[in-house]
């Protein structure tokens, strides 16, 4: 019978997530035949009947939509229906009649930015009504009782609750799991109670008129504190949620406390959306409680903007922040006030990434400067916020360094570690010219070494990701991918969403200096859809630009029309100038990046001075587009500041040889001794390194230079040159490729 029941479920599995991917069936008739197919399973046992996963519902409801359905919106409708093929039917055409989805760019995508939390639509309404009309009235009693306590509960709360005579309770019970409204879910020492779906216990909740339902919340609350007085902290969360539905004022305030103690123990093991929900509903709890209490309302919008930062929705920080400072300064409190302003960088910085693209930051960089006191965290966020506003388009800037660095002193001498760790992640990203090369790996060192342990996981993830740019602008690929591992292992246990966008991203990266450039560009499409996914597409799209691969693959035309959209509306940040300025090149628009070169390189005061700021990423690829358009001056300028460097590599930002581009810039100048070590030195640290693109390229422009300046190297040139071949031809580097083979096609002639 098992086995009968177990094939047929399968089937019907199948019907459901399979047959609807052939356009010849006709797909009406087979959702109801495997509707009907799971009906009739699920009468011989409920048990085997489990429902589908996300991934499946998602399937599911692309072939009912005849659409693509974001993630997210199946997930939603999974959580609400627990896989339940009947119910997701049901779900789907309510979600579409109350028009709480909606068609846009050929995908349903949900009307709210929230995540949908939908009522029982009428037609499961129905269902489940007429499955507990088969209930005695005492084991609807129980259950309403049960309904209250929540999805799952302890026999001892349910009993302590209910009130009823234990032999009553005892047959309620058996009647309840009898019918499969409740199954047991017990463990060793403890007796729970679940119902078997989540619209069973909405339902019967829904029946309870208001002045009872408030008294049952006051009494589970009462009898839970009681219950688990030694344990209250892994209750919180239900506590919270019992003693806000009280109108005492006392009760109200345990609702507040309770909630804030669940926030935090949410928060501590990655539940960030959980702790959202959670700081929300203390927040309104405490309007109610006492409006005037204005100190509360900041804290608790605080912690809601610290829970919304790594919980990925960035765009509401800002918001949170905004409304925080109000109160603040309603209350002339300068401490709370300067936390606001904290707590809108964070949100500007990871919000599209670079805090500079946004006129507000100028704002609030000057709020929190207000605001923060001398030798407080509050001063130590507020210098560099300043710091990064003084680098607004690009601009090298020592007096943002000065700031930046004082910033960091601070912090280390407070021994915050949240404050520490984050601005000695700024200080990496931002401090890259050469006079700071010693001390930018020493400090990356030092990261490297300290204790994780009671780091914010903002603050972590930022310093981590620098700790990887450092290391591989260094030429230390191994220490960067032991960071790289570090970053993979902290994504999937937290799903911080800037965090899984960032570790999709070192695999990207280490495909590229693997030669594995289509599986790069393959990557970088899962980063945009994953990133407009989790809400954060800014971020994902910022970042995912910074990947050369499409460029050696040939495909320069849509990289450059993706960076020139994304900066549409936005001061362009230097990463974005960049990018811009290495498709142009690599296009042949030689024009527009010797104008872009007059502006970034040529009218750029004190260029190769220990005043010089500007970024060594950024110097590096302006170096290849001024070989590439013939702009001499700028090639001068730029490979005598770049020979006082020790960086190998533009780490992760166009990621290069640094050595390359410097040969290429001395042989353009006429130095070709000069251009040949620069080369020789490349080769060495490429192999060394295993960067197999810049490797073949390296070993090209060599034999490209032995040919035209070396007759007597002819051999070693053609050498190079067909090592080079074979690894374009690999790695379908095709503009390459085709330049390596016009020489041969000379040579032979």
């Amino acid at each position: 019978m098992l086995t009968h029941v177990s094939h047929n479920l399968a089937g019907a599995r199948l019907l459901i997530v399979g047959t609807y991917r052939n356009v010849e069936v006709d797909r009406s008739h087979a959702l109801s035949a495997a509707l009907a197919e799971l009906r009739r399973v699920s009468t011989y046992s409920r048990v085997l009947l489990r429902g589908l996963n996300a991934d499946e519902v998602r399937r599911m409801m692309d072939s009912i939509a005849r659409q693509s359905v974001p993630w997210g919106l199946a997930e939603a409708v999974h959580r609400q229906t627990e896989g339940n093929p009947l119910f997701v039917q049901e779900v789907v055409r309510y979600l579409a009649e109350e028009e709480l989805i909606t068609q846009k760019e050929g995908r349903w995508r949900p009307t709210k930015d929230t995540l949908l939390e939908m009522s029982i639509p009428e037609g499961l309404r129905d269902v489940i009504g007429k499955r507990l009309s088969l209930l005695s009235p005492e084991c609807n009693q129980l259950l309403a009782v049960a309904s209250v306590i929540g999805r799952e509960f302890a026999l001892e709360t349910v009993k302590a609750v209910a009130g009823i005579d234990e032999d009553v309770f005892v047959n309620a019970l058996k009647e309840a799991v009898r019918l499969s409204i409740l199954e047991e879910r017990s463990q060793v020492g403890l007796v729970h109670y679940r119902f078997t779906h989540a619209f069973f216990r909405q339902t019967l909740y829904e029946e309870i008129i208001a002045p009872w339902r408030i008294r049952l919340h006051q009494q589970v609350a009462r009898s839970l504190e009681t219950l688990y007085a030694k344990r209250l902290e892994g209750h919180a969360t239900e506590l919270a949620e019992h003693f806000s539905h009280s109108s005492n004022p006392a009760d109200l305030a345990k609702a507040v406390s309770y909630g804030k103690m669940a926030a935090k123990r949410a928060t501590d093991v990655y539940a960030y959306g959980e702790a959202v929900r959670l700081l929300e509903q203390a927040l309104k709890v405490q309007e109610v409680l006492d409006p005037e209490d204005k100190a509360k309302q900041c804290d608790l919008l605080l912690a809601l903007g610290d829970a919304l930062t790594l919980a990925g929705e960035h765009q509401r920080v800002v918001n949170t922040a905004s409304r925080a400072l109000s109160l603040a300064e309603a209350i002339a409190d300068n401490t709370r006030a300067s936390r606001a302003c904290m707590l809108a960088m964070k949100g500007l910085v990871v919000y599209g990434t670079i805090l500079t693209a946004y006129p507000e930051a100028a704002q609030w960089a000057a709020r929190a400067d207000r605001y923060a006191e001398p030798d407080t965290i509050e001063r130590a966020w507020a210098d560099a916020m300043l710091s990064k506003v003084k680098w607004s388009g690009g601009s090298s800037s020592p007096e943002g360094v000065l700031l930046l660095s004082r910033a960091l002193d601070l912090a280390r001498r407070l021994g915050d570690p949240d404050t520490y760790w984050f601005i000695a992640g700024q200080w990496l990203l931002s401090v890259e010219a050469p006079q700071h090369d010693k001390e930018r790996l020493r400090l990356a060192e030092e990261l490297a070494e300290q204790s994780r342990h009671g780091v914010n996981l903002f603050a972590l993830i930022f310093g981590l990701w620098m700790m990887v740019n450092i290391f591989l602008q260094f030429g230390r690929r191994r220490r960067a991918e032991d960071i790289m591992a570090e970053m993979r292992t902290l994504a999937e246990r937290s799903r911080q969403p800037n965090l899984l966008i960032l570790s999709m991203l070192n695999d990207a990266i280490m495909a590229v200096w693997d030669g594995r450039l289509e599986e790069a560009v393959a990557i970088c499409c899962r980063i945009l859809a994953r990133g407009e996914e989790l809400g954060i597409i800014e971020f994902a799209t910022a970042w995912a630009r910074i990947i050369p691969a499409d460029v050696h693959l040939g495909n320069a035309d849509p990289a450059l029309e993706s960076a020139l959209h994304g900066s549409r509306n936005l001061p362009r940040s230097v990463a974005t100038e960049m990018w811009i300025l290495y498709c142009l090149a690599h296009l042949g628009r030689y024009a527009e990046v010797a104008e872009m070169l007059e502006r970034l390189v040529i009218a750029r005061r004190g260029i190769g001075s220990a005043k010089d700021e500007a970024q060594m990423c950024q110097d590096i690829i302006s170096l290849e587009g001024a070989v590439l358009a013939g702009h001499r001056q700028a090639a001068e300028l730029l490979l005598r500041r770049l020979a006082g460097s020790s960086s190998r590599t533009s780490g992760v930002v166009l990621t290069t040889c640094a050595g390359r581009h410097m040969g290429a810039a001395a042989a353009f100048l006429g130095r070709h001794e000069e251009a040949r070590k620069y080369y020789e030195e490349a080769i060495k640290i490429c192999t060394e390194m295993r960067f197999r693109p810049e490797l073949a390229l390296t070993r090209l422009q060599l034999a490209e230079l032995l040919l035209e300046y070396y007759p007597n190297d002819k051999r070693e040139a053609m050498e190079h040159l067909d090592f080079a071949i074979r690894e374009f031809r690999e790695m379908k580097m095709q503009p390459s490729l085709e330049r390596a083979l016009r020489h041969k096609v000379i040579l032979k002639a």
